[in-house]
């Protein structure tokens, strides 16, 4: 700078050297400017209970600290992940904090918008990477897998569930019909052949009663997460992640069999159900219409609440079923939901963001949150109290053992639209589930190519795919009255 102020004089260029020196003062006074103490931090998630409960324990942080959290709740729905990803696609710094899907951590880091959080945990006094469940860390947290690379604290873990009338399953009456009609007793489905069976029973449009209900709308993810229990169940994969092969897979015969399944429950729901989402679900329970319902466990809270419900007294909560496949295994895959909490880069506030972060994590802030939410920290999920807590908290801790995700990739919203495409077109007759998973299979992979990843083809893909991915399947004894048809 002194070169150039010289060069100035010398030239003799007294204009140039004039905004020179303005520049230079306006340069050091907004250097020396002491930073403008912030009074907001912007949250964006989806409204529900935790949410709601996350809400209003920040207040807690705004009576410490005087800064306020907003926390901007968006339906559940494509708008959620619109609002984020446009966001992130402006560089805008509209938001400070977002809570989004486990299955978008790769398509936000992957295009470096969120804030890589190890130097922030290796740094922090008050909250470490052993503070919270391994396995959350790798479903919510970690990109590239196995790489240690830590976006997001995983803040609401969920994962779909079963609800049902307690009421209609220890009636007697119900019981002894049952058993008359079904040759073994009513109780709890194991497999989805047996939840077939209670839901015909239970089916009495006559009474405005009808046994099941299932995600089934185009929007978001709906259909498919609920088909994704029945295919994996029966033994099938979305794909290969070791070869990124999608045909042979997703259009195997085990994935055949779980969506023909998933599409055939659909005897035994309401008559407009095929365009439903959780919401129409939820309502429909509350007012006594199903007996039994698929769920994620983040909306159970209320359905248990006798000021939302009328039914509240009568619900019980457990874990979906399972299916034995082709291959005479059984299986039970259940689609894993929830979210992780992550830093805006473009935010001028990420230190704070990641202050507020580290005192919501800490175990007085989560006691009170976890009243209506499932958290990743192991002081928290792991007490035996949290666990007798209320109705779920015990069954949803044991669905962990059984979740699956879909692909953890940033080409993640892609495939999902195409999915749901072809799955909804099955849904309502359009195609048959076979060619639905066809056509879903091969435009998928047309996807991954384009984006560059090589697919390395498999020989003798067996039917039932499970086999060579992560396989789950187990013999069990004692389970004939389960067996498939």
């Amino acid at each position: 700078m002194i070169a150039v102020f010289l060069n100035m004089l010398l030239c003799k260029n007294t204009q140039l050297f004039v905004r020179f020196m303005i520049l230079c003062l306006v340069t050091t006074h907004l250097v020396a400017a002491p930073a403008k103490p912030i009074d907001k931090l912007k949250l964006v998630w989806v409204a529900h209970d935790a949410s709601i409960s996350l809400a209003r324990v920040s207040k807690k942080y705004t009576e410490l600290t005087g800064i306020e959290v907003e926390v901007i709740m968006l339906p559940y729905g494509p708008g959620w992940h619109s609002r984020i990803a446009a966001e992130f696609a402006a560089g805008g710094d509209g938001f400070d904090l977002a809570v989004w899907d486990s299955q978008s951590v790769a398509e936000f880091a992957d295009g470096n918008h969120i804030e890589l959080l190890n130097s922030y945990i290796e740094n922090s006094s008050s909250l470490s990477l052993s503070d919270l469940d391994e396995n959350s860390l790798k479903r919510y947290s970690e990109y590239p897998e196995g790489s240690k690379y830590i976006w997001t604290i995983p803040i609401n873990q969920d994962a779909v569930g079963l609800m049902y009338r307690k009421d209609l399953f220890e009636s007697p009456v119900e019981r002894a019909k049952f058993q008359d009609r079904y040759g073994y007793p009513l109780a709890l489905p194991k497999t989805y052949k047996e939840l077939r069976d209670i839901a015909e029973f239970f089916t009495r449009p006559e009474e405005a009663l009808y046994g099941w209900a299932q995600f089934a709308a185009q929007e978001y993810d709906f259909a498919s997460s609920a088909a994704n229990n029945f295919i994996w169940s029966y033994g099938g994969e979305l794909w290969n992640h070791k070869t990124n092969e999608i045909v042979g897979y997703l259009d195997s015969p085990a994935s055949v069999d779980g969506l023909t399944k998933y599409i055939e429950m659909f005897s035994y729901t309401p008559d407009k159900e095929r365009s439903w989402g959780y919401l129409e679900i939820s309502e429909a329970f509350k007012q006594g219409h199903l007996a039994m319902a698929m769920q994620w466990y983040v909306f159970f809270d209320e359905m248990d609440d006798t000021n939302k419900s009328k039914y509240a007294t009568a619900t019980g909560f457990a874990n979906l079923p399972g299916a034995i496949g082709r291959d005479n295994l059984f299986r039970r895959q259940i689609m894993l939901g929830g979210q992780g909490i992550g830093i805006n880069r473009y935010s001028t506030k990420r230190k704070q963001a990641w202050h507020f972060i580290e005192w919501f994590m800490q175990r007085t802030q989560q006691v009170e949150y976890t009243k209506t939410a499932k958290t990743a920290l192991k002081s928290i999920s792991q007490d035996p109290n949290w666990q007798t807590l209320n109705l779920e908290n015990k069954s949803f801790s044991e669905a962990l053992n059984h979740v699956n995700d879909y692909w953890r990739l940033p080409e993640y919203i892609k495939l999902l639209e195409i999915y749901q495409q072809e799955i909804t077109s099955a849904i309502h007759g359009r195609k048959s589930p076979k060619l639905s998973l066809s056509m879903a299979a091969r435009r998928q992979e047309i996807v991954l190519t384009k984006a560059g990843y090589k697919i390395t083809r498999t020989t003798n893909i067996p039917e039932v795919p499970d086999k060579i991915v992560d396989p789950v399947g187990q013999k069990l004894k004692n389970i004939s009255r389960a067996v498939n048809p």
